[in-house]
């Protein structure tokens, strides 16, 4: 949960959006979907779920785009929004950061951050119809090479441009205690709390460690419908390795949504609020990331870094702030909640 002082780094990079005008359909519906908290964020499995959202070339055109040079699809036409970030396209990366180096073109005003995605949030409302729908962050993860998972940690900060000042910061945390430990793996063993309350995290808006990141994509075992680790008997796996023209994850910001719908219910003019993205994928600077042999060399452990190409983030809607829990007792539910693991990893297709 965050104070009034909230930072919310989302490094998401914003693709072509084809969007205009306010007859925006909802991309999916969580009504009564499982999901894990992170912090300050609800992660959604898409396959455990039984939902599929598109991220093809093409595809993620049906709603606003916040990817990360997906196919090429770097521009962005909307005034008052950040093109995209072009992410690695090569196998064997180990990882992504987004920085004044990488920025998508010039600044574009006051606010408009060198460094991270950035866009008014009048330009989000055009694309998105705040009054109808909330906002989903969808990953998609195209892993190949070593290892199918993928350590990923994102904040996201909204701001009063005029006042320049923060009204909120949220993270989506593996390290919701913020002890410098936390759970790396696929749920059950993994971090995250099923159908958790954001309300009991706070954001120290210090930068991330490597116990923050959260592991996404790789298989999550069921066995009569409960997740188990994948070493115990289990009668199902589902993969959210999913490559790269399905998302694996929905993610939910519910703090961020109230704070948009404060807003709106106060009749703020939004060209004067902004938000801004800050995600991190594979292994970096934060601190002393699993190595492994490989070779001659010790290189980031596989199952921590960036391995594959064509990874994206997006942002699509949900039905306008629904935050339903399903109703304890089914074991489906409660499987289908914990699966879900901050962002997402997909394996690339093969020619």
């Amino acid at each position: 949960m965050k104070l009034s002082s909230k930072k919310v780094a989302l490094s998401l990079t914003l693709i072509s959006a084809l969007i205009s005008g306010h007859s925006v359909a909802a991309t999916v519906n969580l009504t009564n979907k499982g999901y894990v908290t992170y912090g300050d964020a609800n992660s959604y499995s898409l396959p455990l779920n039984g939902l599929e959202v598109k991220s093809g070339p093409g595809q993620i055109a049906l709603f606003t785009k916040l990817g990360l040079g997906a196919d090429g699809q770097l521009s962005n036409s909307v005034v008052g929004m950040d093109n995209a970030f072009d992410t690695p396209q090569a196998n064997n990366i180990p990882g992504f950061r987004m920085s004044a180096a990488n920025e998508p073109g010039a600044l574009q005003g006051s606010w408009d951050r060198n460094g991270s995605w950035d866009s008014q949030l009048s330009s989000l409302n055009t694309m998105l119809n705040f009054n109808l729908n909330s906002m989903v962050f969808f990953f998609a993860n195209n892993e190949t090479g070593n290892g199918d998972n993928l350590a990923a940690w994102a904040r996201v900060e909204l701001t009063q441009i005029s006042t320049n000042s923060s009204l909120g910061i949220f993270d989506m945390t593996n390290d919701a205690d913020k002890n410098g430990t936390g759970g790396y793996g696929p749920p059950p063993i993994g971090g995250g709390a099923l159908m958790g309350d954001v309300g009991n995290y706070t954001t120290s808006n210090n930068a991330p460690t490597v116990a923050d990141f959260v592991m996404s994509g790789g298989a999550v075992c069921l066995n009569a419908g409960v997740i188990v680790d994948c070493s115990a008997p289990h009668d199902q796996t589902v993969q959210h390795n999913l490559g790269g023209d399905r998302a694996a994850y929905a993610v939910v910001v519910p703090e961020l949504d109230a704070l948009i719908a404060d807003l709106l219910a106060g009749n703020k003019d939004l060209s004067d609020y902004a938000l801004h993205v800050d995600y991190r994928l594979g292994c970096g600077p934060e601190g002393n990331f699993p190595q492994v042999r490989q070779g001659n060399r010790t290189e980031c452990d596989a199952n921590y870094a960036l391995n594959g190409g064509d990874e994206k983030v997006f942002l699509g809607t949900q039905l306008a702030r629904i935050h339903n829990v399903p109703e304890p007792g089914s074991a489906m539910l409660i499987g289908l909640g914990l699966i879900g693991a901050a962002v997402i990893r997909r394996r690339r297709v093969q020619a």
